[in-house]
């Protein structure tokens, strides 16, 4: 792997409105494993993976607000890692809503 490999994953998911499918193992799988045996530099490794992440996290905040919402969200491109990130963040925003939100009276009293 060398760091253009990086930055076309990055390209990739920048131009992409949705999630970009990662093939096993993922793109950081494998710059870890890069920067392990020394192929490639850490610094712009650790650069490129973290503008990478954050491009894709802020595609799943998207979902997960989504979901929360009750909308249907197409999984398509997001790893396991990421689907269990998106329902704990949509746990905790349907928590959020519910602590924020009134009570309301029960019309069954």
């Amino acid at each position: 792997m060398d760091i253009e490999a990086i930055r076309a994953a990055r390209a990739r998911e920048q131009d992409a409105a949705s999630l970009v499918a990662l093939a096993e193992p993922t793109i950081f799988e494998r710059v870890q494993n890069a920067v392990d045996d020394g192929e490639i530099d850490t610094e712009d490794a650790a650069q490129l993976t973290t503008e990478l992440a954050d491009e894709r996290a802020g595609k799943l905040l998207k979902l997960a607000s989504f979901r929360a919402a009750g909308m249907a969200v197409n999984w398509d491109g997001v790893t396991e890692q990421e689907r269990a990130l998106v329902e704990d963040l949509v746990a905790r925003l349907e928590e959020w809503r519910d602590s924020v939100t009134p009570a309301t009276e029960d019309s069954d009293e």
